[in-house]
């Protein structure tokens, strides 16, 4: 299947992009950077009807966000290594994501983390804590219940019908 050369990104486009925006004062919003940010931005401003302006040094996705998973998370990776206000705060950057600027791009992922007979009680243990370290973040962050459900424990059967690799 061959790129539309219209839609295709590449430097001619961009060359060409550019010289048509010349001195035009028309612009409603100019995003800077085109990571993973930038681009939801620009993507949630323009499908508002604004006329919108990306532009980054080098390429869309060029900086670390290009290896990320793109998930809205909620920070606890932070609360992890002892971070807790930059936790709270991602914690609560993904629920106005998923609220009230992006609802209709950010949603909730189910995660199964399977916990076989060879998983240690403290590594169990380890990982309870992890989840409900990230419910309480949930809590705090205000992001309601029915918008990021809390996590809960399933047994063997449901693991199986979510996930029957495993």
């Amino acid at each position: 299947m061959q790129d539309n050369p219209k839609s295709a990104l590449h430097a001619d486009r961009r060359r060409r992009e550019l010289d048509s925006l010349g001195d035009r004062g028309d612009v409603d919003v100019l995003v800077i950077g085109g990571g993973v940010t930038g681009v939801g931005t620009a993507l949630d401003a323009a499908s508002r009807g604004l006329r919108t302006v990306l532009v980054d040094k080098h390429d869309l996705a060029f900086g670390t966000s290009r290896w990320s998973s793109k998930l809205a998370h909620g920070g606890l990776r932070y609360l992890a290594s002892g971070n807790v206000g930059i936790a709270r705060e991602s914690a609560v950057e993904r629920g106005i994501l998923m609220t009230r600027t992006a609802p209709h791009l950010v949603r909730a992922l189910p995660q199964l983390v399977p916990l076989l007979p060879s998983v240690s009680m403290f590594e169990k243990s380890l990982v309870r804590v992890g989840f409900l370290a990230g419910d309480a973040l949930r809590v705090t962050a205000r992001t309601p219940s029915p918008v990021l459900p809390r996590s809960r424990r399933v047994d063997a059967e449901r693991a199986a019908q979510l996930a029957p690799a495993v």
